[in-house]
């Protein structure tokens, strides 16, 4: 056996009890090894009086606590980081950046989608006012390049014109 494996039935015998085999190569390895003999005792001993040990009682909601200290853990970590802002605070997990870009993108399209019905209703109103005023007479319409090729004119004359009072 090379010197990593007795390192490893070391380690094992802080564990377990080793088996007669084991313990037979172990001291084998000492005897070449004297001065890793002092050592080997001092561990041999204390694993002795760690097993003496009685078990320390856990209390019932120790996972509860080991989690409640990871989330103040977490909170103190995450609060401690100096120039960060609440919306960089509240997008640093990718889940919630996530829902946040699709929630935003949601709101845009419906907006969107919103703006464009009111843009088309007022298109179509306007254009049923025209056809309204114009009547059955499309003639009406045929001079229309003529018309907006005149100079502004001012409303006074217009309302003239048209025989309007204001």
């Amino acid at each position: 056996m090379d010197d990593s494996e007795h390192q490893r039935l070391w380690e094992e015998s802080w564990r377990r009890r080793l088996s007669t085999a084991e313990e037979a190569s172990l001291r084998t390895w000492l005897a070449a090894h004297p001065e890793k003999q002092a050592d080997w005792e001092a561990d041999a001993k204390l694993s002795q009086w760690l097993g003496q040990l009685p078990d320390a009682p856990v209390p019932s909601n120790f996972t509860s606590l080991v989690l409640q200290a990871v989330d103040r853990q977490e909170a103190a970590l995450t609060r401690s980081i100096p120039g960060m802002t609440w919306w960089q605070r509240l997008l640093r997990r990718p889940a919630s950046g996530l829902a946040w870009a699709v929630a935003l993108l949601l709101v845009t399209w419906v907006g969107y989608q919103q703006f464009d019905g009111q843009t088309r209703e007022a298109q179509a109103s306007d254009l049923a006012a025209l056809f309204t005023a114009v009547g059955p007479e499309p003639a009406l319409l045929e001079d229309f390049d003529a018309i907006r090729r005149l100079p502004p004119a001012d409303d006074e004359e217009l309302y003239t014109v048209l025989n309007v009072n204001p």
